[in-house]
């Protein structure tokens, strides 16, 4: 298997998909962190498997010096060390409440100028923090809960802690919030509004608490909660395709529980194949629906501690003309 042709065409449509991400409902969403975070999550995933750091670095085409010293770099402040400058900078605005550009650079006189104008424009375009005026006289002040509720969409922010809850349960606050990307201090609060509906339950007798919950749903037709369900699809087909790659095979067989397969059928516009295929999502979400309605009347009536294994089946569909563009494809 050739997979560097693998990889570089999966990176290709990752990179389109977070554009069309980053720019869905005209938003322009902030960019800045995305660079160093995918070099750090890949080291990290790497890491995880076992990879030896003089590998990865190898992977990279660095020499092991030159890895350490990128790793340092996008993980701490040279003025704080042990903490991100991202971390460092959102942690001194909240002590400080506001407070001007030129005095945000000297408290981070050690870093780099260019990085931390680059974190203060990110946590402005994010809605963490509000600036007025420009250059060394601008003001930076954080945004206190009540806007960052009105401003960061306060259910989808939910919607994105209880799927950490699903899909990583019994599980701590900390955990949930690496897990959901949902800050800390915003995490503890979704979590609470998801305790006191239902949604997520806090075990019983533990210390740390934990958290956990047996149920995600974005109801078909609904507007909140999107940016959830999209994750969710997207793990799901990627950690399909990786657990077939961990099997170590390449091939599909008729008795599989892992995997997935693509069908494009190119109908004819008006004729009634073409309805046929037009309606296989439909087919499929009705069918699913009944499914699970069925596997939740019957857990009910068992008992809690019954053993469960979780299926997880992932499903998608498009429509393109002959003239249409793909939806996927980069720009030449």
């Amino acid at each position: 298997m050739n997979t560097q042709v693998l990889i570089d065409a999966v990176v290709q449509q990752t990179m389109v998909f977070i554009a069309q991400l980053a720019t869905a409902g005209g938003v322009r969403a902030p960019l800045a962190k995305v660079a160093g975070q995918v070099f750090l999550d890949l080291t990290s995933e790497l890491q995880n498997q076992g990879v030896k750091k003089k590998v990865i670095a190898d992977m990279f085409g660095m020499a092991l010096r030159t890895y350490h010293r990128r790793t340092r770099e996008l993980k701490e402040s040279q003025t704080d060390v042990g903490r991100t400058l991202w971390d460092a900078a959102l942690s001194f605005l909240r002590e400080r409440r506001s407070s001007s550009a030129l005095e945000i650079q000297r408290r981070f006189r050690h870093d780099d100028a260019e990085i931390l104008r680059g974190i203060l424009s990110d946590l402005v375009n994010s809605g963490l923090v509000f600036r007025s005026g420009r250059g060394d006289s601008a003001i930076y002040r954080l945004v206190d809960d009540a806007e960052l509720a009105a401003n960061a969409g306060q259910a989808g922010v939910d919607h994105m802690v209880w799927l950490a809850a699903y899909q990583n349960g019994p599980t701590t606050l900390a955990a949930l919030s690496e897990a959901s990307k949902v800050g800390g201090e915003r995490c503890e609060a979704a979590l609470k509004r998801l305790v006191l509906d239902g949604r997520v339950i806090r075990v019983p007798n533990t210390e740390p608490a934990l958290y956990e919950c047996k149920a995600f749903d974005v109801p078909f037709g609904a507007e909140q909660g999107w940016e959830a369900a999209v994750l969710d699809h997207f793990r799901a087909l990627v950690t399909a395709v990786g657990m077939k790659l961990a099997l170590g095979r390449s091939n599909a067989e008729a008795r599989d529980t892992v995997g997935g397969s693509t069908f494009s059928f190119d109908v004819v516009a008006g004729q009634a194949l073409e309805q046929e295929a037009l309606g296989i999502l439909a087919r499929h979400r009705a069918e699913l629906e009944a499914l699970r309605r069925r596997v939740d009347l019957y857990n009910a009536q068992m008992p809690r501690q019954q053993a469960y294994r979780r299926v997880v089946h992932y499903l998608g569909q498009y429509v393109r003309d002959d003239d249409d563009r793909d939806p996927m494809e980069g720009n030449d």
